[in-house]
């Protein structure tokens, strides 16, 4: 009775406020709960479950396979094991639904009895580089492979989950025979290039994101991200620390790469691919079972990766090696080791900063000639890397499970580069450098996982405590003006840069060396709660405790930057099911945060300032029609950053570091994923952002500025002749449109933009069941187009890719 006082009391202060603060809106959610728990604890109806396990049609456990009741809001993924279990079922016949990227859908009709038990087992298609072969002989929406178990951290499908997310899978990165991970992104509705050769930043929803995700933890490195380990890539969209914490996330989202598992039979691949500017690729995929009696597996992936590029200087040579050992102990017992080995030599930073004297607007007009780099071959950077990772699945009972896992990096950067900027329309200033970085970053996480009833209510919880940390050594010098080249015309002085020229320029300046050290300490609960049939309940809270040592400026002995702070970041949505299984509505709250440093004032004072955080609402509908045919996701937010800090405006007085600035991010999003028919799949996407600064500087406020183009969309269409004398052959096309993406906009100097532009690509490949070949033409019409600062993008080039299979 206390608690039901207690809650009237909660709605009344609720209801009374017009805009109610996020922790009223989970009081509301909790007492709700409360409200639904003492209703049905002592209801004595008398229900059954089903339970079972999925296996593929060799006897191998199936994962992530979704298992749906008709007529019923219930549903699943299966687990490690293959295993799955629905409760709380009123007595009838159902028939229980399976679906699975790789399948035909399956179904079984079931029995439930009051008090019992059912148990039904399945054996569906195998899932592994045997797609192929599904694909030649079944039509089925292969790219919608949206069920994942890393977007929420507990077993959720898409139309249960109040966020917005785009999974990419290994299936649509074959089909766009697809070779950088920057072309992987392109196929997600808001996502741009944001600094382009090999950088593995992005913008989503309008604010700078990096790739620093692997299987959910920390995989900060910085050389180029290789793809052929890859099996997916999940992009969450909107203020994620909840789940993942600040450090690895943007305002806009987090981009997290699933990486290829060991399974329990024999399979390999060898390809080989060459195409223009020197591209010359080499991979291999082996999956070996190294004692399957035991359950001990063994996934290899190599690659080798030399290339080119269509101006006078530019060239990245890598070498990566990412083997993964599965040991499963028991039922209930798994085990995981994998390693990501890389060797990264390039020359691909060549990317031109303009300054903000233009009187030209755009790239277009500046008449520079784009075959030039502005540097040389000499200046060239050693990226190696290595990447341990490591996970302990263990089933606790029925309803509760745990996963222990570590990720540790380890990664440097030495070497020489340059720094080129336009000034003034006529003249590329050149500003060389060189420096050796050190990175070690090291995450632990715990997460418990719950799955159980309320009465009648299902909860899904996880429960999870993570440790993350970080060191950087760093030692580097660089020339601010060596030269200065004319844009136009043979300046003599263009090949004046060199290793040697820039070495002795490096003689004479002194090299700064530093150290940097921090660490998170976090604990977060999450619980989407089924309150009615329909209608499903999440909420989520996350707390960071943020410590930085400092950076110690190891030439004069001194350490400055120490500070500690603490934040809070929940998240709340809500999902209701209109119709079960096929169209959900959904909102969500979501938060997330970014740490501030302390600052030196220009009167000798210290500021000390709070973390700087992004609200964001949003709605939007899930749709997945026509037995899977048609999958699709339309949402508009609403993303609003309070306390940035900027310097202070008053015309006249010494300008002091200042926190009342924000950043407002709005805008709609659309995912379509479909196979109308058998044979033919598309996905398509379009996304419109308006992002702009508030209150931080008088000249810039309310302008879009260098956060992404406006308007993005994207399409790949694809048909495979399933049958006939063709059977085998595919045929793809699609690309990218980028609108006008501003690099500055200023009321007083006016504005410097990329100019918007459509880029095709096409594939033509025969698949067959021992081998397959690949033609693929980038930039089909050979479009003159500008990404990151007023860097180039290439031109036409074509590549062909011939592959090998063993089983």
């Amino acid at each position: 009775m206390n608690s039901l006082l207690l809650c009237s009391n909660t709605f009344k202060t609720f209801s009374s406020k017009k805009n109610p603060d996020p922790f009223s809106i989970l009081k509301w959610i909790t007492c709700l709960a409360l409200i639904f728990c003492f209703q049905f604890t002592h209801a004595q109806i008398q229900t059954g479950s089903v339970h079972g396990t999925i296996t593929t049609a060799d006897g191998k456990s199936a994962q992530n396979v979704s298992v749906i009741l008709s007529n019923t809001h219930k549903g699943t993924i299966s687990g490690e094991q293959g295993n799955y279990k629905i409760s709380n079922i009123l007595p009838g016949t159902y028939t229980l639904i399976l679906k699975h990227t790789g399948m035909i859908t399956q179904s079984g009709q079931i029995v439930i009895k009051p008090g019992e038990a059912t148990i039904a087992n399945f054996s569906i298609t195998e899932d592994n580089k045997a797609l192929q072969e599904v694909t030649v002989t079944s039509g089925y929406n292969k790219f919608a492979k949206k069920e994942t178990n890393a977007v929420a951290k507990m077993p959720l499908l898409n139309l249960e989950n109040p966020q917005v997310y785009n999974v990419i899978p290994q299936e649509l990165l074959q089909d766009e025979n697809i070779v950088s991970y920057n072309d992987v992104l392109k196929n997600v509705a808001g996502v741009s290039q944001a600094l382009v050769n090999g950088s593995n930043s992005f913008n989503l929803r309008g604010f700078f994101t990096t790739s620093y995700l692997r299987n959910g933890l920390q995989d900060s490195k910085e050389n180029s991200i290789e793809v052929a380990n890859i099996e997916s890539i999940e992009v969450l969209k909107g203020p994620s620390a909840t789940l993942f914490g600040s450090s690895l996330t943007s305002f806009g989202g987090l981009l997290n790469r699933i990486t290829k598992k060991p399974f329990d039979t024999f399979q390999g691949e060898i390809s080989y691919t060459d195409g223009g500017f020197g591209l010359n690729r080499v991979t291999a995929d082996f999956n070996t079972p190294l004692n399957p009696d035991k359950g001990l597996f063994l996934r290899t992936n190599v690659a080798y990766d030399s290339e080119g590029s269509f101006q006078d200087a530019g060239f990245t040579n890598r070498f990566f090696v990412a083997p993964s050992l599965l040991y499963k102990v028991n039922d209930r017992l798994t085990i995981s080791l994998d390693a990501e080995i890389y060797n990264q030599k390039s020359n691909d930073f060549n990317r031109l900063f303009p300054e903000a004297s233009f009187t030209k607007t755009n790239p277009r007009d500046l008449g520079i000639d784009w075959t030039k780099s502005y540097s040389s071959n000499d200046l060239y950077e050693t990226d190696p890397s290595v990447s341990l990772y490591g996970t302990v699945n263990y089933k606790i009972s029925d309803h509760w499970k745990s996963q222990t896992a570590f990720s540790q990096t380890n990664s440097t950067v030495q070497g020489d580069w340059s720094y080129n900027s336009i000034v003034g329309d006529t003249a590329v200033s050149r500003n060389p450098g060189y420096e050796h970085t050190i990175y070690n970053y090291t995450e632990v996480q715990q997460n418990f996982n719950g799955d159980f009833k309320l009465g009648k209510m299902r909860n899904r919880v996880v429960i999870g405590l993570d440790y993350f940390t970080n060191t950087v050594n760093s030692t580097s010098a660089m020339i601010y003006g060596f030269d200065e080249v004319s844009i136009k015309g043979n300046d003599p002085r263009y090949n004046e840069l060199t290793l040697t020229s820039l070495n002795a320029a490096l003689a004479s300046v002194p090299y700064s060396k530093s150290s940097t050290e921090q660490s998170t300490y976090s604990a977060y609960a999450s619980d989407v709660l089924n309150i009615t049939d329909n209608l499903l309940a999440m909420a989520s809270l996350r707390v960071d405790h943020f410590v930085n040592g400092g950076t110690h400026d190891i030439n004069a002995d001194t350490t400055t930057g120490k500070y500690n702070q603490t934040a809070l970041s929940p998240k709340l949505g809500l999902v209701y099911q209109i119709v079960p299984n096929q169209v959900s509505l959904f909102g969500n709250y979501m938060n997330g945060f970014s740490n501030n440093a302390p600052v030196r004032q220009p009167d000798g004072t210290f500021s000390s300032f709070k973390p700087s955080e992004a609200n964001q609402w949003e709605g939007g509908v899930k749709l997945d029609l026509f037995d899977g045919k048609l999958n699709s996701t339309l949402s508009y937010y609403h993303i609003k950053v309070s306390d940035v800090i900027h310097n202070s405006f008053v015309t006249g007085e010494t300008q002091f570091e200042v926190q009342d600035g924000g950043q407002l991010s709005k805008g709609f999003e659309a995912e379509v994923i479909a196979n109308p028919f058998r044979g033919f799949n598309l996905i398509a996407g379009y996304a419109y952002n308006d992002i702009y600064t508030i209150n931080t500087d008088p000249d810039a406020d309310g302008l879009h500025q260098w956060t992404g183009p406006a308007q993005t969309a994207n399409l790949w269409l694809s048909y495979h002749f399933l049958s006939s004398s063709l059977k085998g052959l595919g045929l793809g096309i699609g690309g990218n449109y980028n609108g006008i993406a501003y690099i500055q906009q200023s009321k007083s100097q006016g504005e410097f933009y990329l100019p918007a532009y459509t880029v095709l690509n096409a594939v033509v490949s025969y698949d067959q069941p021992v081998y397959r070949v690949s033609l693929k033409m980038d930039n089909l019409t050979n479009e003159v187009y500008w990404g990151s600062y007023v860097s180039q993008m290439m031109p036409r080039r074509f590549s062909a890719t011939v592959a090998f299979k063993f089983r």
